[in-house]
C-alpha cells in the first residue's frame, strides 16, 4: 500500500465532488498500477512540471494512456484531456482514497 497525502483542491475544475478548498486524501501509486476508468487521482500534468492536476480518469486510450477530465460540468471549466491530450501511466502520482463521485 502507498503513503497517504492530504492535496488541497484548488479551483472548481472537480466541482461538484470537491469544492474549491476542499482537502482530498490520496494514496500513492507505482506507475505500473492498473487505474481504473472512473477513479480520480492526483496526476502531474504533462505540460507543467511544477503543476500537479486532480482529475478523474474517464478512459483508457488502445495505447494504454489514461484521458483525464474534472467532474465540472461546463465544459470550460476544466483544464484536463481535452486540453493537454491522454496522459502516460507514469504521470498518476496518487488515487482518491474519498472519492464522493
Amino acid at each position: 500500500m502507498g503513503e497517504l497525502v492530504q492535496v488541497r483542491i484548488n479551483g472548481h475544475s472537480m466541482w461538484p465532488t470537491y469544492p474549491d478548498q476542499h482537502v482530498a486524501t490520496f494514496r500513492t501509486v507505482e506507475a505500473t498500477q492498473h487505474v481504473p476508468p472512473g477513479t480520480v487521482v492526483l496526476a502531474q500534468h504533462p505540460l507543467k512540471p511544477d503543476v500537479k492536476v486532480v482529475k478523474r480518469v474517464r478512459h483508457v486510450t488502445d495505447d494504454g494512456r489514461l484521458f483525464l477530465e474534472g467532474d465540472q460540468p461546463d465544459p470550460l471549466g476544466s483544464e484536463d484531456s481535452h486540453n493537454f491530450g491522454p496522459v502516460k501511466a507514469e504521470a498518476i502520482l496518487a488515487v482518491a482514497t474519498d472519492d464522493q463521485g
